[in-house]
């Protein structure tokens, strides 16, 4: 008597282009391994998509139009504990990996994945192995050789350099109105900004983010 077939991974695809999970339905369906159970465009209807659909893995894009991406992963893993996210995504920037690894994305791979490995990534997150993109393997080892508690230097160069901006007028003491005002931006456009600046510097206050800037640029920050 054969063993009976293995479930297929349970998936949920979250990203902006409506032609990137076009193309990815497309070569996810050619296989048995994997199920997609549902789908979003942005960071509000991927998080409630999870949440109805409790699939095992969730492919996630970094660059959704509400909310940063990273922040998307959070919520999901904070709301239904136990989803595996990769990250799915064209960014190669070490900043990036380093944020997903620190939240808990199961893993990092880059858009150009062909449809095996893809689907052979996802059954990797489902049963809780790490997957990393081949390319970005010598980023991670830079990453893992950095000792641990960085300098506030270090950790500011985390942030973007719009986060940047909007970080330096928050400490100069505007209200988000006035940093919108300032840098041509909605006070909802900034307050994501800063809710991702918090998340990346790991602080709940305002007051602490303008107090770890000052000291960021005492020690020698830009």
């Amino acid at each position: 008597m054969s063993p009976p077939a293995e479930s297929p991974v349970r998936l949920v695809i979250i990203d902006d282009s409506p032609l990137i999970r076009a193309g990815l339905r497309t070569v996810l369906e050619g296989y048995s391994d994997v199920r997609i159970v549902g789908e979003a465009g942005n960071g509000a209807d991927g998080v409630a998509a999870v949440a109805k659909h409790r699939p095992e893995v969730v492919l996630l894009d970094l660059r959704l139009p509400d909310r940063p991406g990273l922040a998307v992963c959070r919520d999901i893993l904070q709301r239904v504990p136990g989803t595996r996210v990769l990250i799915l995504t064209s960014s190669t920037d070490e900043r990036h990996v380093h944020e997903a690894v620190a939240i808990g994305a199961q893993g990092y791979l880059l858009k150009e994945t062909d449809g095996a490995s893809l689907v052979a990534a996802v059954k990797r997150a489902a049963a809780g192995h790490s997957v990393l993109d081949p390319s970005l393997a010598d980023q991670l080892l830079n990453l893992m050789k950095r000792p641990p508690g960085a300098a506030p230097a270090d950790r500011l160069a985390l942030l973007s350099p719009q986060e940047r901006r909007v970080l330096a007028l928050l400490a100069d003491g505007l209200t988000n109105k006035g940093i919108g005002d300032q840098l041509g931006l909605t006070e909802k456009t900034v307050k994501n900004y800063l809710s991702n600046i918090f998340d990346k510097l790991q602080i709940a206050r305002r007051a602490q983010a303008a107090a770890f800037y000052v000291k960021a640029h005492r020690a020698g920050g830009d």
